[in-house]
């Protein structure tokens, strides 16, 4: 990516100012890179918190901070969609399908962007947004796509690590399909220490469950008490700008447009988005296609791809 050269600033624009955006900003504001970062926000209620943030400027490293500047977002190299209306607690991500898509319509039709920027979808329904974005933006489906499982997939490695007593990292874990209800747990593509947790006795199928229940109804449980989730997937938004500047190799999860692969593998009439594992390195994402999944995962999986697709238009 030639405009990210020693001494340019990356040109971020965060659309949207609320729990996710905020946080999102905040992080990206203590990251490593050099980045001049563009918040959109219209809603008034907001300028004191943008106030508050622009105060501690002067003391992040190489950062610029700017509001509602169309010509940055215009010229954005990362574009992060935090925008939307939140779901109420209790009720489905879907329910609120059609206000974010009108919104991703208003925000993405008539814009023409000068580079070929990477839209990562936080927006609840996830993938239906990211699909809806992609289709709004004409950007190619290799450069919008959504944090997806991406965050289940570490909820789920922390749900292991509480009921375990191991650490976080110690697990390799796999969530695929909607950031939703219908989540998966690919327990056969996870591992604890490197090897298959499936074969390892001191997780019983009971635990597994308990940790994937958990990973399911985390955002239900957080909202017992705050009034958004906003931490964890700011921070796999914010991880991702790391994971595509550098040269590493990250094998995650995230919502992307299906490819042949998993269209037949899911019985798709016509390629969606939804998570898949997916492969990063020198700002390339790849969808891996993993053909070892266990018959009772396929069929989970289908049932979630369905469920999107009937959403999806």
């Amino acid at each position: 990516m030639e405009q990210l050269t020693s001494g340019n600033k990356i040109n971020i624009t965060v659309l949207g100012f609320g729990y996710v955006g905020s946080s999102l900003s905040l992080l990206l504001l203590n990251n490593k890179h050099p980045i001049r970062l563009n918040v959109m926000e219209t809603n008034p209620k907001s300028v004191g918190a943008f106030l508050d943030l622009a105060h501690g400027i002067s003391l992040y490293d190489r950062k610029e901070l700017h509001v509602n500047q169309e010509e940055l977002f215009l010229n954005a190299d990362f574009i992060y969609y935090a925008a939307g209306i939140p779901n109420i607690h209790g009720s489905s991500r879907l329910s609120t399908a059609k206000q974010n898509l009108a919104l991703s319509k208003e925000i993405f039709e008539h814009r023409n962007f000068v580079k070929n920027p990477y839209i990562i979808a936080i927006t609840n329904p996830v993938d239906i947004v990211a699909n809806a974005v992609h289709k709004n933006s004409g950007l190619p489906s290799d450069r919008v796509f959504g944090t997806g499982t991406f965050l289940d997939s570490v909820r789920l490695a922390y749900n292991l690590s509480s009921l375990s007593g191991y650490n976080a990292s110690d697990f390799g874990t796999m969530v695929l399909g909607e950031h939703g209800n219908s989540q998966v747990p690919i327990y056969s593509q996870s591992t604890f220490k490197g090897k298959a947790i499936l074969k390892n006795s001191k997780f019983r199928k009971q635990d597994l469950e308990k940790a994937a229940d958990l990973t399911k109804n985390a955002a239900f449980q957080i909202r017992e008490t705050q009034a958004a989730t906003s931490y964890g997937v700011s921070k796999c938004a914010e991880v991702l700008l790391d994971y595509l500047l550098g040269d590493e190799e990250h094998f995650i999860t995230l919502s992307m447009l299906s490819n042949d692969y998993y269209r037949t593998l899911l019985s798709l009439n016509r390629n969606i988005y939804l998570s898949m594992p997916v492969r990063i390195k020198n700002g390339q994402i790849s969808i891996i296609d993993r053909k070892d999944f266990l018959e009772q995962e396929i069929m989970a999986y289908q049932k979630s791809a369905s469920i999107l697709a009937e959403i999806i238009e």
